[in-house]
Formats: C-alpha cells, structure tokens, sequence
C-alpha cells in the first residue's frame, strides 16, 4: 500500500516533507513532526527538545556536519518511529529543531519524489517484490557425431 503527500509549496523551490510520528521505545508515548525528506542526509533527525521532552534513551553520541562545514557533537537516541507504514525501532539524532528523515529511513523504503506533480509516495520495501518465475530447466542432449 501507497502512501502519498503534497509537498510543501511554503518554501522555495517546494520540498517534499512528511508527518514522522516518534515514540519512547519503552512507554509508547509520542508526537507527530512535519519532517524534511533529505536524501542527502545520512541519518534521521529530531529536535533536541522534543528528544528530551519524550525522554528518548542516548544510545550514542555523533559528529553532526552540516553544509556550512562546522561540525558538532550530538546525541544518538534510540525511538519507535513511524514514516508512512514503515513502524520500526530507529537511532535518530537530537540536532537543533531540525525534523528530517534521512536516508537511514528512507533505504527501507520505496520512495517516488515527483517533482513535477509536487507529490511524495512512499511504500514498503516488500511490497514491490516478485517471487521470481521458475526457469525452466535445459537438458542436455548428447552431441550426436556424424
């Protein structure tokens, strides 16, 4: 199943965003961001409040570099979220009051950005796979000598 949302045409040129819903792994308890979708990105991020707020357990600590090329460290936390119909546990960082989901998400997914259409559709990785086709088996026929 498909999964679909309009870009956000607020900001120039349009961007494609989407709701992230995060959760504290142990209690379940949650909100629901506009988040970013950045396929540059290499990992997903959160604001450091909401983080906090939610008591997101620190599993790791990162260095975060951002385009201008300064780098800082950032807390690794551990969270349930949910892109789409993709619910998994995830090591999202607390960066500033960034919300955006990187590729780290995005790779378990199937992502179609139309930039045309301003519209982003994402669906499970599973859902576009076949079982392949059985080959068919070749016999091998004795060379015959004339």
């Amino acid at each position: 199943m498909t999964s679909a949302w309009p870009y956000d045409d607020g900001v120039s040129p349009p961007a494609p965003m989407l709701p992230l819903r995060l959760a504290d792994p142990a209690e379940g308890t949650g909100v629901l961001l506009p988040a970013l979708v950045d396929t540059g990105a290499d990992c997903t991020l959160v604001p450091a409040a909401v983080a906090s707020r939610l008591r997101l357990p620190v599993v790791d600590r990162i260095v975060v570099a951002g385009l201008g090329g300064s780098a800082r460290r950032a807390p690794v936390h551990a969270a349930v979220v949910q892109v789409g119909r993709l619910r998994t546990l995830a090591r999202v960082v607390a960066f500033e009051e960034e919300t955006i989901v990187g590729r780290d998400l995005l790779n378990r997914l199937i992502a179609v950005l139309d930039g045309p259409a301003l519209r982003l559709s994402l669906r499970p990785a599973g859902a576009h796979r076949r079982e392949p086709a059985p080959r068919p088996r070749l016999r091998r026929r004795p060379v015959r000598s004339r």
